[in-house]
């Protein structure tokens, strides 16, 4: 997305533009299906833009995360195209990411039907089915439809089977590097590290070469957040790690684990990373990157246009992507941050809102945030079609679905925002040297056991 902010939990994300001319994803089964493990809900998939005409004059009223700015003229954009084209308004609420989640639930809890559409992070779908927040769609998105997401797309989405929000945009987050500051540093501007020691040699010699000049080697979204918990499971992944076992049990305390965390201790301490790390989010590191402050960078997709916009970034037309570093066997690996967008429970207006989910999938809609935001499409097809390919000005559509297919999820599970906040409070102790990585990830692992023991016991 054009720009993913992580505060206190996860992602942020950013306003909606689009131009209407047909349909990306179409189905000829617009009946419910009736098997599997989702429930008949009695709405109907109407292959957008057939929307039943007596859902005119109906106002539907979405919740999702609004920066300002763009995100503003974009959701007045969307508001104004979609009703002219099904006679459906639409109320947008902007709130920041943080209240996203609290909202929906403060609304859930008092019987509220205020809202009919919210935004769902991937960490918020196991909550969204176990307290009956949202729909269950499963049945209701034909699976003719289903099949044409991208598997990262769809499984962001699904909860134990469960799809539980239409899939809005797909990310990981990707390797970045200034290919200018790499040659005058006297590396190979066009041979990026694909290990983590290797970047680690890399970042020492940039430092040296660099330092003086006020540059730092990188610099990482590690203020203590969600955004801290995504850049370890990208680090986790990488080194052969897994957050969960198969039987849901917390295993990132493992040697992978602890190798991981190690690394992003020792970059920290080769004095290589910007030390506004520890306080910043991927927003302020993407700040950095522009202005030529750090040669390389971890962040999600949507950093172009605005790295080659000279209004706004000093480092236009020197700046490549490309899949994160791996380790040993692991080729590459990055955290998913793709999201959806969820029918709530509570709506009195599920047709009207099954209707703009239906639009947020098609390719009008999907296209225009490509073009205008960088937001990466969730529909497999649409990564080869001549009108994304014409858009993609950067050449990146390619490297950036690369990424996708090394994709780490973090847990959906009911009572992840909790965990998480237990375990990036740990790993910023141990990355500023107050722990050893071992003991930190230990105390995490241990706390986090016993917020899972105690919420299956209420």
């Amino acid at each position: 997305m054009k720009n993913k902010s992580f505060g206190l939990l996860a992602v942020g994300v950013t306003g909606l533009v689009l131009t209407l001319s047909g349909c990306g994803i179409t189905t000829t089964n617009s009946s419910v299906a009736t098997t599997g493990k989702g429930t008949d809900t009695g709405l109907k998939w109407s292959n957008y833009p057939n929307v039943d005409s007596s859902l005119k004059g109906q106002t539907i009223t979405i919740l999702w995360t609004d920066t300002g700015g763009t995100a503003q003229q974009t959701d007045e954009k969307i508001e104004k195209e979609f009703t002219q084209q099904t006679g459906i308004k639409v109320n947008n609420i902007g709130v920041d990411y943080n209240s996203v989640y609290n909202k929906v639930m403060t609304d859930v809890m008092s019987n509220s039907s205020d809202i009919d559409l919210a935004e769902m992070d991937t960490i918020w779908a196991g909550q969204y089915y176990a307290g009956k927040v949202a729909v269950d769609l499963t049945n209701v998105i034909p699976k003719s439809v289903q099949a044409q997401f991208t598997p990262s797309a769809l499984t962001s989405v699904t909860y134990d089977g469960h799809i539980m929000a239409v899939p809005w945009y797909s990310s990981t987050k990707h390797f970045y590097w200034n290919k200018k500051l790499f040659q005058e540093a006297g590396l190979n501007p066009n041979d990026p590290p694909t290990t983590y020691d290797q970047f680690l040699q890399d970042s020492k010699i940039i430092q040296q070469k660099l330092g003086s000049k006020g540059v730092y080697a990188s610099g990482w979204s590690w203020e203590q957040a969600e955004s801290l918990t995504c850049d370890y499971v990208s680090f986790l992944g990488a080194y052969g790690g897994s957050f969960f076992n198969s039987a849901g049990q917390p295993e990132f305390n493992s040697s992978a684990g602890v190798q991981a965390l190690q690394m992003m201790q020792t970059l920290y301490k080769s004095g290589t990373v910007d030390p506004a790390s520890l306080q910043w989010n991927e927003t302020q590191v993407q700040t950095a990157f522009a202005a030529g402050k750090i040669a390389m960078m971890s962040n999600w997709e949507g950093q172009y246009p605005l790295l080659n916009d000279p209004s706004q970034s000093q480092v236009v037309n020197q700046t490549a992507a490309t899949i994160l570093p791996g380790e040993g066997n692991v080729k590459s690996a990055a955290v998913t941050g793709s999201e959806g967008v969820a029918l709530l429970q509570s709506s009195k207006h599920k047709a009207a809102a099954l209707a703009f989910l239906e639009f947020l999938a098609s390719k009008p809609y999907q296209l225009t945030e490509f073009q205008m935001n960088g937001q990466y499409p969730t529909v497999s097809s649409f990564y080869s079609d001549p009108d994304f390919k014409k858009a993609d000005t950067t050449k990146t559509m390619g490297i950036m679905e690369e990424q996708y297919k090394y994709g780490v999820n973090r847990p959906n599970a009911p009572g992840y925002v909790s965990w998480s906040d237990i375990l990036n409070g740990q790993l910023h102790s141990a990355i500023m040297g107050q722990e050893t990585p071992k003991q930190a990830l230990n105390t995490a692992q241990t706390k986090i056991e016993q917020a899972i023991k105690q919420a299956g016991t209420n």
